[in-house]
């Protein structure tokens, strides 16, 4: 399944012909491409997070993104496979694969790969980029640490 999830999120930034970061989610989200998927304006959420959490809602887009596309026909016809059913876990991938694509990572240098300055540059929260970094299997600052139960630091 985790295969099918990165397939989808770099589908959905060749799409958006996004080459950098930060990843446009809100875009995305307010502009289906082709009118594959609809999102209520009602459910993204306005809540600006602050100091360690200012980046959180841009998780939460990119989850609702999922969702999205996961609930449309359309999207399927056209290509955009999101496996559903699927876990909280596996939408939370999902939203780290298209906010920090793995190309990405992968090439930055070695001094810019911490959690603080990819949250910077990605605009995600740093707990989100210390998940990242091991999932692709980089090395994890030794001093970098967060709470799994509740996702933070």
């Amino acid at each position: 399944m985790r295969q099918q999830i990165e397939t989808l999120a770099r589908t959905l930034l060749e799409r958006y012909t996004v080459k950098q970061p930060p990843v446009p989610i809100e875009r995305m989200l307010a502009e289906p491409s082709l009118d594959l998927w609809h999102v209520d304006p009602a459910e993204m959420s306005a809540t600006v997070g602050h100091g360690l959490y200012r980046f959180a809602p841009r998780m939460a887009q990119a989850r609702l993104l999922y969702r999205a596309i996961s609930d449309s026909d359309a999207a399927r016809t056209h290509g955009l496979n999101a496996p559903w059913p699927a876990s909280r876990h596996e939408i939370k991938y999902f939203a780290r694969c298209v906010l920090l694509p793995e190309q990405w990572i992968r090439a930055l240098p070695d001094s810019e790969r911490t959690p603080e300055q990819i949250g910077e540059r990605f605009q995600v929260p740093s707990f989100d980029a210390i998940t990242r970094l091991a999932e692709l299997g980089l090395p994890v600052p030794e001093d970098a640490t967060f709470d799994t139960d509740t996702g933070s630091q």
